[in-house]
């Protein structure tokens, strides 16, 4: 380029040019889930994004973000186990939702998996068995004691129950009766009239069945008759009847059996008879009522048309009918009772007739304290047992009345500190012995 210089002439520049250019390029990047680039975050993939520097020629230098955006994914693995669960080398033997484990996606990104886990346990059990003789149990048969068998099933949640039997095998039990019986035996409620094979099952110790056989032969009683009508009396057999009869006489017959004759008796008499009678308070004979001891006879015809002549001979007994005042310190002891109460009581017996003996006691019961029983109960009797003649250790006896174990009165001594059982039976005894102070009771024992 020419102008003029300052002294007015060609001023002669030439351009020596270097022309520098702008520079742009590409930044291809691929990240997870977001990337900052030039301080701005992007999570979503873009080509847009430009950032400019100064190139080394001085220019600008424009750059281009062409950004992939890929995502971390993640995923819940639910996991039903039975007692454990091994999980990415784990092993987990309670239910957790926390374990996690990382892998790679398709994308290159993060997968992260997380287990929901829920463990479930198995079970057990016992069956406790008793049988007899032999036990079937989920097809298997068994015929001795045993611990040790299992079967196995799901339970509730899907997972094993083991159940463990313990068996006790009892078994049954038998044996065998021979016997040889007259006319019928009779064996566990049933009557066999002739020889039979027969068993009967029961329970036995352990509780199964107890089988008994029973082999039974029946022979057989043989019989005959004699019928004999005499006059006044007849002997048979070594035996004399003076009266109708019927009777018998038993042997062995050649079985073993008894063998038995029976006699048919009819006595006619031409003589009187004789009825001895001891009865109680009254006896009505041939439609009379005696109340007193009587000697009686009727005259009728007997069956063979002659006179017979009926002699009664009656004694009569009569109940007694007593009533006991009695008082007592404490308790009284009568006829096998201590009485502590005030009261009525009743004992019904048999005189020494047999008749009835009814005694009321009409008993008070005065109560009082230790030192009145002491004195009282300082009564002895001596010796006791004895043979017969017994001492009363105390003042003031009135009476003393002997009662047998069934509660008949069978002696009575008044103002006397001796008295003397001798002549009664051995045995038991109550004495009611009455005092000036009260009464009491005590037991002796004669030999």
């Amino acid at each position: 380029f020419t102008s003029l210089n300052a002294a007015g002439c060609d001023s002669v520049t030439t351009l020596h040019l270097t022309i520098n250019y702008n520079s742009t390029g590409v930044e291809t990047v691929t990240a997870c889930d977001s990337y900052t680039w030039h301080g701005t975050a992007y999570n979503t993939s873009t080509n847009t994004p430009t950032f400019t520097l100064l190139n080394a020629a001085g220019c600008d230098s424009v750059t281009t973000l062409h950004l992939t955006i890929n995502y971390s994914s993640t995923g819940v693995e639910t996991v039903t186990a039975c007692d454990s669960y091994m999980w990415h080398g784990t092993a987990y033997n309670t239910s957790t939702n926390t374990p996690t484990f990382t892998l790679l996606n398709a994308a290159g990104c993060d997968s992260v998996t997380t287990l929901h886990l829920t463990i479930n346990y198995s079970s057990t059990g016992v069956e406790t068995v008793t049988a007899c003789d032999s036990y079937t149990w989920h097809g298997n048969a068994y015929n001795a004691s045993t611990n040790t068998p299992t079967f196995t099933l799901l339970n509730a949640t899907g997972c094993d129950s083991v159940t463990t039997m313990h068996l006790t095998i009892n078994y049954s039990t038998s044996s065998t009766e021979t016997i040889t019986a007259c006319d019928s035996y009779t064996w566990h409620g049933t009557t066999y009239a002739i020889s039979s094979i027969d068993s009967i099952t029961s329970t036995n110790s352990t509780g199964c069945d107890s089988t008994t056989i029973l082999h039974l032969t029946i022979n057989y009683s043989t019989s005959s008759t004699e019928t004999i009508t005499a006059c006044d009396s007849y002997t048979w057999h070594g035996t004399t009847y003076s009266i109708s009869s019927i009777d018998s006489i038993t042997s062995i017959n050649f079985t073993g059996c008894d063998s038995t004759a029976i006699l048919h008796l009819t006595i006619n008499y031409s003589t009187s008879s004789t009825d001895t009678i001891t009865a109680c308070d009254s006896y009505i004979w041939n439609g009379t009522t005696y109340s007193i001891s009587s000697i009686d006879s009727i005259t009728s015809i007997n069956s063979t048309g002659c006179d017979s002549t009926a002699y009664l001979y009656l004694t009569i007994n009569y109940s007694t009918h007593d009533t006991i005042h009695e008082r007592a310190i404490n308790s009284y002891e009568w006829n096998g009772m201590v009485l502590t109460k005030t009261g009525e009581y009743v004992y019904e017996g048999q005189t020494e007739a047999g008749c009835d003996s009814i005694v009321t006691l009409k008993l008070t019961i005065d109560y009082v304290g230790i030192a009145d029983v002491a004195d009282l109960d300082g009564l002895t009797i001596y010796p006791n047992p004895t043979t017969g003649k017994l001492a009363i250790g105390a003042e003031g006896v009135l009476k003393v009345e002997v009662f047998d174990h069934s509660g008949r009165l069978v002696a009575t001594f008044t103002n006397t500190n001796q008295i003397d059982i001798s002549q009664l039976p051995t045995g038991t005894y109550a004495l009611r012995i009455s005092l000036q102070k009260g009464n009491t009771v005590r037991r002796v024992i004669k030999r």
